[in-house]
């Protein structure tokens, strides 16, 4: 019984994965086809003195994908 709530659990945050995307360095958990407009919408992050916060979610509409946050 354990074991298989360990499974679901497990199969809920692998379903999650593409939530939103942060840093750039999490653009690699986008489909190849959207790496570099991932890496555009999350390089905004780390502008310093910027308190705007972008994350890019590639299961959007393709004119949503980059969302502000803040």
């Amino acid at each position: 019984m354990r074991r298989a709530k360990l499974v679901a659990l497990a199969v809920a945050f692998a379903g999650c994965a593409h939530a939103g995307l942060k840093k750039v360095s999490d653009c690699d958990q986008a489909p190849v086809e959207q790496r570099l407009q991932c890496a555009a919408c999350t390089v905004k992050n780390d502008v310093p003195g910027t308190s705007d916060a972008y994350e890019y979610r590639p299961d959007n509409d393709p004119s949503n994908r980059c969302v502000k946050t803040n």
